[in-house]
């Protein structure tokens, strides 16, 4: 008897054990990013006159993804607005901003997905065009 309790005890003791302290969840990943107007070459060209746009991110693992207008040029990072976020309220993993167009574009469109373990982040150019 006391040979078939030890025998067990280290079948027990030689499983496999994952601590719940050593679970680290995915990182976020953006799969798709588009607006209601096409890309070609990552450039979405909006016809002059657009009052909205809406921006759709297909982000997994993720928790809130933030919208951020850039102006295009070199070093402009630290003049970039933010235009809108998404938190998620579903099961899905759209996230998505309607986004009033102020006038004339020449920008950068950057979306951050923010998860559980960081942040990753993806963008696309966009102009208006007469």
């Amino acid at each position: 008897m006391m040979l078939k309790l030890f025998l067990g005890m280290g079948l027990i003791a030689s499983a496999p054990f994952q601590s719940a302290s050593e679970y680290v969840p995915p990182s976020p990943e953006i799969v798709n990013f588009f607006t209601n107007f096409p890309e070609k070459d990552n450039w979405v060209t909006v016809p002059e006159g657009t009052k909205e746009i809406t921006i759709t991110v297909e982000a997994l693992n993720t928790e809130t993804v933030l919208f951020w207008l850039i102006p295009t040029g070199t070093e402009t990072w630290n003049e970039r607005k933010l235009i809108g976020y998404d938190i998620k309220d579903d099961g899905d993993n759209f996230f998505s901003l309607t986004w009033k167009v102020p006038g004339p574009l020449l920008n950068h469109l950057e979306v951050q997905a923010i998860g559980e373990t960081g942040m990753t982040g993806a963008s696309l150019n966009i102009t208006s065009n007469p």
